[in-house]
């Protein structure tokens, strides 16, 4: 996106994986949980065959670091970091890299 003044990269963020939506206010297990995160994951992955995706985990301390509910986020994480070319990354990290790939004329505005 082409801003009048410094730089703008959009992340996507995922609220269909998101630990309050899917805790808080859908009450799923923790064991739903991790399979809901890792079905998300494998689609991605196949369609990533075409060009990269983004697996966005929307996560808060308080929800998804209670005792009883960690090791679920923490398998999915070693499924999801087992599969071959996985990019564990942070949100800035994929703007810099689409900066130093993709953005050109930083300085013209093109509205």
């Amino acid at each position: 996106m082409r801003v009048k003044s410094g730089r703008m990269v959009v992340v996507p963020y995922e609220l269909g994986v998101n630990d309050i939506r899917v805790f808080i206010r859908e009450s799923h297990t923790p064991e739903q949980y991790f399979r809901l995160v890792c079905d998300h994951f494998d689609t991605l992955y196949k369609d990533s065959a075409s060009g990269g995706r983004v697996l966005c985990l929307p996560l808060h301390p308080f929800v998804i670091g209670m005792p009883f509910r960690i090791k679920y986020l923490d398998m999915a994480l070693d499924y999801i970091c087992s599969h071959q070319g996985v990019w564990r990354t942070t949100g800035a990290e994929i703007a810099e890299w689409y900066y130093n790939h993709y953005y050109k004329d930083p300085g013209k505005f093109e509205g």
